[in-house]
Parts: C-alpha cells; structure tokens; sequence
C-alpha cells in the first residue's frame, strides 16, 4: 500500500512539476529577460545619426525583440489554463505583449516605440518607470 501512495504521490509532482510550474517558471523568466532588454536597448529605437556601436546595438534590439516576441508567444502556448485565467484577473495581456514586441522590432519613431513599450509593459504587468 505504501508503494502505491508513493508511485501515486511522485506521478502526480511530476505532472505538476513539468506541465504546472516548469511553464509558469519559464514565463516569468521571460517577462524578466524581455524587461531587461527594455531598459537596456531603450537608447536606441532609431538607427539614424548613431555610430558605429550604437548601430550595433540597435540591431540588437530588433533581434532581441523578434526572439523574445517568438519565445513568448511559445510560452504562453504551454501555460496551464488555470494561471492564463489568473493572468487574464491581474490585468496582464501577455498574447497582446507578444504583438507589441514583434511591432516594436520594426519601429524606429520614438513616439511610436513608447506606446509599444507601454503596451509591452501593461500585457506583461510590468509596473516600473525605468523605462
């Protein structure tokens, strides 16, 4: 009896474990690593004027967006139904972040980048004013 609770016990952590919170975890990995990138590529939405090192960090930006664009919206594919709905109750819109960021990979006018950066940051909760 013993060894079917603890067969019981060790299917059901790790059916939790790898489609619960391994998901929720790597999601909220991703609205960190997406935040981070806000702050650190904030200097350079447009191209024009800037030398040599900023264009480079500029064409970071746009890669850093698309790819955190894609892998988020493979994130929110894997999340439990019951944390989305939890998300949808906080007022996060993370599918509208997914756009935004695709969006703002290929803006280059200041007043259109902080309306996206807006939207990104309401979608994926993020409160701050760093940026």
């Amino acid at each position: 009896m013993a060894v079917l609770i603890g067969v019981i016990a060790g299917t059901v952590g790790y059916w939790v474990t790898t489609f619960w919170m391994k998901p929720i975890l790597q999601y909220r990995e991703l609205r960190t690593k997406v935040f981070a990138d806000l702050i650190f590529y904030a200097q350079v939405v447009s191209a024009e004027g800037l030398n040599e090192r900023m264009k480079t960090l500029y064409e970071e930006r746009i890669t850093s967006n698309r790819r955190h664009s894609a892998e988020l919206a493979a994130c929110i594919s894997e999340l439990p139904a019951w944390y989305k709905w939890w998300l949808r109750c906080k007022g996060h819109k993370p599918e509208q972040a997914v756009t935004q960021l695709m969006g703002f990979s290929n803006t280059s006018d200041y007043e259109v980048a902080a309306k996206r950066i807006r939207s990104i940051k309401a979608g994926l909760g993020i409160s701050s004013d760093f940026i």
